[in-house]
């Protein structure tokens, strides 16, 4: 993880969702999801079990997400499954917020489907994340 976080650098404008892992790290920069296949694709050389997980992330200086958050999980013998988030250079927490697990975006894809009919569309997500209170509230 750290490895991957001191040779990639996040840009937002860098890549896309048919990046590959290769092609990221090629260029040596990306976005979150870059970075989780880049894990995965590592450990995996290393014959390490790796998972590409898809969510969000708790900010609470920004409650408000504009993107979701990738980062990845490897299977540690004695351990189980853990995360790791080379991004930021950090284990997932319980600020990281889990929507998919899978072998990479496409399999864990929080929002997925088709499309019939007209040519032009677009998305717009907005997410707001936020501490869950006490008690049930």
């Amino acid at each position: 993880m750290l490895g991957i976080h001191e040779r990639m650098r996040f840009d937002v404008d860098a890549t896309d969702t048919g990046t590959s892992a290769a092609e990221a790290f090629a260029l040596g920069h990306g976005v979150c999801q870059d970075f989780a296949h880049i894990f995965c694709a590592a450990a995996r050389h290393l014959d390490v079990p790796a998972r590409y997980v898809s969510g969000y992330l708790y900010r609470p200086e920004h409650p408000e997400r504009e993107s979701g958050h990738a980062w990845a999980e490897a299977f540690v013998r004695d351990l189980g499954w853990i995360g790791f988030d080379p991004a930021n250079d950090i284990c997932p927490t319980d600020t990281h917020v889990r929507l998919a697990v899978g072998l990479d975006y496409l399999g864990a894809a929080p929002v997925r489907g088709a499309r019939y009919g007209g040519f032009e569309e677009s998305l717009e997500v907005r997410v707001r994340v936020a501490k869950a209170g006490r008690g049930g509230r």
